[in-house]
């Protein structure tokens, strides 16, 4: 098969009316051509695909199948080159269509908000790609893939342990540099006891924001990753109960920590 996509006009359209469609978005059933009324909507690329996998699903939308449903949407879509892969004309079609039933099961559409955010895009930001529905999965394996590991995916599992991870690392700018994203996800994985914690949110957050500011200081493609990871040995060592209640003792404990280097 070709992979699909929407036409542009239709997008826009689907947009205007994603408060008034609700009722067809919960209900199910194949209404999209109905919404066209007859006219055009959907177009073919040129990229010849397999038939799309079946993603995996649960009862209650619970996220313990998305670095599973990760795999499968980047390994079908593999010859998608990033220029492509931010087009919304595309994943507006997949997840209105081909993934119509995952997408119910996974994000119900219960408000013209959770619409614009999981089934078309929320902004023109790099951060939209992470909330669309299946943008954000074929985004977090092209991003997390590793050909030279045993298991390729074996960071795609750590970015989906927890929702904080996704967002430190999709939804900001230093998340596109491969080497501090490696060197991050290599981190919690080697350090996974702080993920059960109840202050996990808040230390990815710290965490996050240190490497942000380190990357003012600092370009980070240019860093070598030894030293990246060096970085976030030395923040995670900073992160205690104090430090993440009170802005501005992490920044004292780090140079407490150089010094003692």
């Amino acid at each position: 098969m070709k992979v699909p996509f929407f036409s542009g006009k239709f997008v826009s359209r689907l947009r205007e009316s994603a408060a008034v469609n609700l009722p067809r978005y919960e209900s199910g059933g194949p209404w999209i051509e109905q919404f066209a009324g007859g006219q055009p909507y959907r177009l073919e690329s040129r990229l010849v695909v397999d038939p799309p996998p079946s993603l995996v699903t649960s009862a209650d939308g619970n996220p313990k199948h998305d670095a599973e449903n990760a795999r499968r949407v980047y390994t079908w879509l593999r010859q998608l080159t990033p220029v492509i892969a931010m087009d919304e004309r595309l994943w507006s079609c997949l997840s209105h269509d081909l993934f119509a039933e995952y997408m119910r099961s996974r994000w119900p559409a219960d408000s013209g908000t959770a619409v614009q955010r999981r089934y078309l895009f929320e902004g023109q930001s790099f951060a939209a790609l992470s909330r669309n529905g299946i943008a954000r999965l074929w985004w977090a394996g092209h991003l997390t893939i590793d050909k030279s590991r045993a298991n390729a995916f074996e960071l795609t599992d750590v970015l989906f342990l927890r929702q904080d991870i996704q967002v430190a690392l999709l939804e900001r700018s230093f998340g596109k540099c491969r080497k501090v994203r490696t060197a991050v996800l290599e981190y919690l994985k080697t350090n996974n006891e702080s993920l059960a914690e109840e202050s996990f949110g808040r230390r990815i957050q710290v965490l996050a924001r240190e490497v942000n500011l380190l990357g003012g200081v600092a370009i980070l493609d240019a860093l070598p990753a030894g030293e990246i990871e060096s970085f976030l040995v030395r923040v995670g060592k900073g992160l205690t109960t104090s430090t993440l209640s009170q802005p501005g003792v992490l920044a004292s404990k780090l140079a407490a920590l150089d010094g003692a280097a």
